[in-house]
């Protein structure tokens, strides 16, 4: 069994989930994300990016590269 631990939203202390039980995941407001199990609901920090990211054990995806929109001179 893996298991994922994560951080309580806005609860002191973490939450270890199985990413395997998980039947769905939310967007919360905020900086947070809801993941369900069946009917039960479970908030967790972290923007709905990065928890997915960490439930499928994949990287994050790299972000954009800055556009310099002045020329040099």
């Amino acid at each position: 069994m893996k298991l994922v631990i994560l951080k309580k939203g806005g609860e002191s202390g973490s939450v270890a989930i199985n990413p395997e039980l998980v039947t769905h995941v939310r967007a919360a407001p905020g900086a947070f994300t809801d993941i369900f199990f069946g009917d039960t609901r479970v908030a967790v920090e972290g923007s709905f990016v990065e928890v997915v990211a960490k439930l499928t054990g994949s990287s994050l995806p790299a972000a954009p590269e800055s556009k310099n929109w002045f020329p040099a001179r």
